[in-house]
């Protein structure tokens, strides 16, 4: 499989994945684009994504769609996408945050050399545990928003289409790893650390015990990266597959 094609097969089945969870919904338009409303109002859980048939009127959709549930979203404007959306979109606030960029590991760099103790793949006793690293490494603070985004975490963990990973030290999740597998690539999501535990090698430490624990997958791994995660995926041999603008209403995303 095209490698571009197979890491849009695992985007649009992640963001389906997560209009599934509990509080969630679909908006669907002619396949595969899709608006899905992950129950939470955080615009970096909820996602508009338009393939190259998607139409003025499928976005306005969108917007109307989110706007009912009070949540913000982002969509990542496709290349294949008509380029009269980003025209529209920003016509109703939702403007150009961002360049995110997809990438590629090709089955050859799946190094992985040995296993690291260190990485668990999370069980159901600990799906609760792991929602709640995800949210702190992503900045989330302790409190009520914490607790309200377990199930949701839960949810995720254990989805049949994902597998979920964390690095434990001194029994506590320090990085969190979500992957979404599809039948023609692995895709990662929710790769992050906890704030104070940063610029430690964790996030090395947690891709190394991933890619030892994927090899046996035989199937490539893709993810779309931020600005501040690009340098980190290109020095463990990621290529980049395309730059995809990123519009939200939302100014943190």
């Amino acid at each position: 499989m095209d490698i571009s094609r197979a890491f849009y097969e695992n985007f649009f089945s992640f963001a389906a994945m997560l209009s599934e969870a509990p509080h969630g919904a679909a908006l669907r338009f002619a396949p595969p684009s899709l608006a899905a409303a992950s129950g939470l109002p955080y615009a970096g859980e909820n996602y508009a994504v338009f393939a190259e048939n998607a139409s003025i009127g499928d976005a306005a959709s969108a917007i109307s769609f989110f706007k009912e549930r009070q949540a913000d979203f982002i969509a990542p404007l496709l290349p294949h996408a008509p380029r009269s959306l980003a025209d529209f979109l920003a016509e109703k606030g939702i403007l150009r945050r961002e360049s995110y960029t997809s990438m590629c590991l090709p089955l050859e760099k799946m190094r992985g050399e040995y296993p690291n103790r260190d990485v668990v793949r999370i069980v159901e006793k600990d799906f609760a545990r792991w929602a709640a690293a995800v949210w702190r490494a992503f900045g989330g603070a302790e409190g009520e928003e914490e607790k309200n985004y377990e199930p949701f975490g839960s949810y995720l963990a254990a989805h049949a289409s994902n597998s979920a990973f964390a690095l434990e030290k001194n029994a506590e999740f320090v990085s969190t790893a979500l992957i979404h597998e599809t039948s023609g690539a692995l895709g990662l999501y929710y790769f992050a650390t906890l704030p104070r535990q940063r610029r430690r090698g964790r996030a090395a430490e947690l891709m190394d015990g991933l890619l030892f624990s994927l090899r046996a997958k035989e199937k490539p791994l893709v993810l779309l990266a931020t600005p501040a995660g690009l340098p980190f995926y290109l020095k463990y041999g990621f290529a980049a597959i395309e730059a995809l603008p990123i519009y939200s209403a939302a100014e943190d995303i």
